[in-house]
C-alpha cells in the first residue's frame, strides 16, 4: 500500500480517499484540471491492459477547502450526484467526492457535456453476513457434525478441542479427491491466501509465498476470515475433484482488498487457459453505479472466461434492522435488500444466490441480476486447522480441525464454479456450454433463480 493512503467510508461504500482512477487517454486533461484547482499527483501507476491509471493525490484537502470557499453550492451538488433521491441523513460528501464533482462539472461545461473517465478505488470484501461485525447470522464459520466443542461441558473445551474433533474429513466427504469429473478444467480463484489443507493437495497452483501459514505459538491469532479462500477451494474441488485451481490472493487476512488490485489480477488471467473465474467478494457504491475499474476488468475478461460471483448477503437487511441487529451509525445504514453488489450485478457475470434446503436463504437477495441459486446455509468445506478469532467474538477463539461449516452466497458461487468445471469436457464442452446445461437441468441443489 502506498504511504499516505487512507480508507474513507461513505454510507455503504468504502474507498481510498486520496486516489483517483483515470482512463489513460484522459490523463493529461485531468492532470491539468487538478493543477488548476491546487491539487497534485504524488504517484501514478498505469495498467495498459485496463487502459487506466491510478493516481495517488496530494493537496486534496487544501484544494477542496478553496473550492468550498469559492462555491458554497458545491457540496449540495456533489451529494445530489451521489444520491439521486437525496443524501442520507447526516451524510456529508468527502473531499474526494467534492473534487470529482468539480472535475466533472468543469469538463462538462467546457466540452459540451463530455467528461473524462474517472472513478474511485473502492474497497472489496467478501459478501459476508450482516452486520459486518457482530450479530450477523452469516458472519463466521462454525462447527458441524460430530465432535462439536461447543457441546462440551468442560471448562477447557477450547484448549482440548483438537482431541474432541474428528481427525479426518467429516462424514460424507471423500477421504481423498479423484481425477474426475473436472479433469482438464481450470478455475481461477481470487480471494484470500490459501491454507495448504491436506485434502486440497495436488488440486491447486499457488506461489509458496502466497500460501497461508498459521502463526506460531504466542503470536496473534488469525481472523476467521483468513480461511475464506480455503473454504472456497474445497467447495469447488469437491464438485470437480479433477479440476486445477489457480489461486491469486487479492484480499488480506481480514478479507479486505482494493478494486484496483482485484481488477489487475482479473485481467492477468487473459490468455491463461483458465475456464472459470470465481469471485466470492463484492462492493457497494453510494450511487448504485458500477465501480470503474471492475467494469473495465469485467468487460475485457468476460468474452474469454466465465465469471461467477456471489450475489450478496443483504436480502434480509431490513428485517435485521427491525430486530435491532444493525447498530445505529453502521456503514450499512444506507443498504437495502435491492442494493446492487459488484461484480455480481454486471450483465456479463453469473450471479449466484443462496438456498437453505428447498427454499431461498433469508439473506439471499431477490433481485433481477441473480441468475442461479445454490446451497448456502450450513455448507461444509475445507478450512484452517487450529485456532482463529471469530469476528462476532474476537476474545473467544475457536479451534477447527481443517473443516468447518459456513453460510453465505460466497459459497453458493463456489458451488456453481465447481459444478460448471465438472461438466467441462476438453474439446467438447466449454464453460459456457457447461453452464447452459445447468440452466436446463438443475444440478445437485443448483437451479435457475425464479424469484423464490
Amino acid at each position: 500500500m502506498m504511504r499516505g493512503q487512507t480508507m474513507k467510508r461513505g454510507v455503504i461504500e468504502a474507498y481510498e480517499e486520496n486516489q483517483l482512477a483515470v482512463a489513460i487517454p484522459d490523463l493529461r486533461a485531468v492532470r491539468d484540471k487538478l493543477t488548476e484547482c491546487g491539487a497534485g499527483v504524488e504517484h501514478e501507476e498505469q495498467d495498459p491492459r485496463l487502459g487506466l491509471a491510478l493516481l495517488t493525490l496530494r493537496g486534496v484537502a487544501a484544494a477542496v477547502a478553496q473550492l468550498r470557499a469559492d462555491d458554497s453550492g458545491l457540496a449540495g451538488r456533489a451529494n445530489q450526484a451521489r444520491w439521486s433521491g437525496g443524501p442520507a441523513s447526516g451524510i456529508e460528501p468527502s473531499d474526494l467526492d467534492l473534487l470529482i464533482c468539480w472535475l466533472r462539472e468543469r469538463f462538462r461545461s467546457a466540452y459540451d457535456g463530455w467528461v473524462p473517465t474517472i472513478g474511485k478505488n473502492r474497497v472489496i470484501e467478501p459478501v459476508r453476513g450482516l452486520p459486518y461485525i457482530g450479530g450477523g447470522d452469516e458472519g463466521d464459520p462454525y462447527f458441524g457434525g460430530s465432535g462439536d466443542p461447543r457441546t462440551s461441558s468442560s471448562a477447557d473445551a477450547v484448549t482440548s478441542v483438537e482431541t474432541a474433533l474428528p481427525s479426518g474429513p467429516p462424514s460424507g466427504w471423500p477421504p481423498q479427491r479423484g481425477q474426475n469429473p473436472g479433469q482438464g478444467a481450470r478455475v481461477g480463484v481470487l480471494d484470500t491466501r490459501l491454507y495448504p489443507n491436506e485434502w486440497l493437495a495436488g488440486g491447486y497452483i499457488a506461489a509458496g509465498s502466497e500460501l497461508l501459514q498459521l502463526p506460531a505459538d504466542g503470536r496473534p491469532l488469525l481472523p476467521a476470515s483468513a480461511g475464506h479462500a480455503t473454504f472456497i477451494a474445497g467447495l469447488i474441488l469437491r464438485r470437480a475433484p479433477g479440476a486445477e485451481l489457480v489461486i491469486r490472493p487479492v484480499l488480506n487476512d481480514k478479507a479486505v482488498g482494493k478494486a484496483w488490485d482485484v481488477a489487475k489480477e482479473m485481467v492477468s488471467f487473459t490468455g491463461s487457459g483458465v475456464d472459470i473465474l470465481n469471485l466470492s467478494f463484492g462492493c457497494y457504491t453510494d450511487d448504485g453505479e458500477p465501480p470503474l475499474v471492475l467494469a473495465r476488468a469485467v468487460s475485457l475478461l468476460s468474452a474469454e472466461i466465465l465469471l461467477v460471483a456471489a450475489a450478496g448477503n443483504h436480502g434480509n437487511i431490513d428485517k435485521l434492522r427491525a430486530r435491532g441487529k444493525v447498530p445505529d451509525g453502521s456503514r450499512t445504514r444506507g443498504l437495502t435488500p435491492k442494493t446492487p453488489v459488484w461484480p455480481a450485478a454486471f450483465d456479463e457475470v453469473t450471479a449466484v444466490g443462496a438456498t437453505d434446503g428447498n427454499k431461498l436463504a433469508a439473506f439471499s437477495p431477490r433481485t433481477p441480476w441473480v441468475d442461479l441459486v445454490a446451497p448456502g446455509v450450513g455448507v461444509e468445506s475445507t478450512y484452517l486447522k487450529g485456532q482463529v478469532k471469530p469476528a462476532s467474538s474476537p476474545q473467544s477463539p475457536l479451534t477447527f480441525n481443517g473443516f468447518a461449516c459456513w453460510d453465505g452466497t460466497s459459497f453458493s458461487a463456489a458451488a456453481v464454479s465447481g459444478a460448471v468445471a465438472a461438466k467441462i469436457l476438453t474439446g467438447r464442452y466449454d464453460a459456457r456450454q457447461a453452464l447452459a446445461c445447468i440452466f436446463k437441468s438443475p444440478d445437485d441443489g443448483i437451479r435457475p433463480f425464479t424469484g423464490t
